[in-house]
């Protein structure tokens, strides 16, 4: 949700430009001020907790990022030969952003997804942990919670899942990596 509502508001702003960007950019800028953990703990502390209400938390405060990124490629694109090629050939400007801008400036923020999904695991565990969590699922985040009571004379309850939350998000994060790596490699060789 973070990724799509982010490329959208980023792909808008770019592609406007005037006073359509200034007022997304300071919308962005003003969801930016404030850390996105305590955007998501306020947000289901208001509306309770509940898988939705967690997700809706999350991307809450992480589509900013991508909106950042989409509209830092937009104006790069948007001046680019093919996109003139389509407005003299009579494209709509809407046309034009979704079919010639859009794809041509996913690339990165797809790329920027893994450390999107990172921080959300950390942030789904973080509220879990502080019982803000979806009561009727079973999380890393509870987990270590339920296991704190015990931590002396069972501290696998909450080491395992703290070793799995460490190890999932390293490796979401690597991977994001990895496909950021070849993307820039695929990017200069074209």
């Amino acid at each position: 949700a973070a990724l799509a509502v982010g490329a959208v508001v980023g792909t808008l702003a770019g592609f406007a430009g005037g006073l359509v960007d200034e007022v997304l950019m300071r919308i962005t800028d003003a969801f930016q001020t404030v850390p996105s953990f305590l955007l998501a703990l306020a947000f289901v502390s208001v509306v309770g907790p509940s898988l939705g209400v967690v997700v809706a938390a999350i991307a809450l405060g992480a589509w900013t990022g991508p909106a950042r990124v989409a509209r830092a490629e937009v104006l790069s694109i948007r001046e680019r030969d093919f996109v003139a090629g389509a407005r003299v050939i009579g494209m709509h400007p809407l046309e034009v952003a979704l079919r010639e801008v859009l794809p041509n400036a996913l690339p990165p923020v797809l790329a920027l997804s893994s450390v999107i999904v990172a921080a959300a695991i950390l942030t789904e565990a973080a509220l879990s942990f502080l019982g803000l969590g979806d009561p009727n699922r079973v999380t890393w985040g509870g987990m270590i919670a339920e296991g704190r009571a015990v931590l002396r004379t069972a501290p696998f309850l909450s080491v395992i899942p703290g070793v799995a939350l460490v190890l999932t998000v390293l490796g979401v994060y690597l991977a994001g990596e990895s496909v950021i790596e070849t993307t820039a490699v695929r990017r200069s060789l074209s």
